[in-house]
């Protein structure tokens, strides 16, 4: 399914993470590959979009949150959770943290199965 490509049967095991766990080892393998004289900022945020709701899954007292668009932030959900982060191993947490707050139930298939679709975001900053 959607969850297992994306994150893997296991986010901790190089050889079984997903899509994105390695994408987020990537990311701070060329951050810290660049050249001394940049500075980068990242942060995360993950949500959940269940019953056309969208809720914080870095902060559970956040639900019922709104999508927005100007033309300066380009879209972007209002009063979601920003963790700065500055190595993989703190994203990993925070997943694991949202991972564990989405709403599931029990199918036929799958004893776990997601009952919604998570939105995983890192921002990236650079600047000389």
């Amino acid at each position: 399914g959607k969850t297992f490509t994306m994150e893997g049967p296991n986010i901790d095991d190089p050889e079984l993470m997903g899509i994105t766990p390695r994408m987020i080892s990537n990311v701070f393998d060329l951050i810290a590959s660049a050249s001394a004289n940049l500075e980068f900022t990242v942060k995360v945020s993950m949500v959940e979009i269940y019953l056309e709701r969208i809720r914080d899954l870095l902060d559970i007292n956040k639900a019922n949150l709104t999508v927005h668009e100007d033309n300066i932030r380009g879209v972007y959900i209002e009063d979601v959770t920003e963790e700065y982060v500055t190595d993989a191993s703190e994203v990993t947490a925070l997943m694991k943290k949202g991972a564990s707050l989405r709403t599931t139930m029990s199918t036929d298939m799958n004893e776990q199965s997601s009952r919604s679709h998570s939105i995983f975001i890192m921002d990236v900053r650079q600047r000389d």
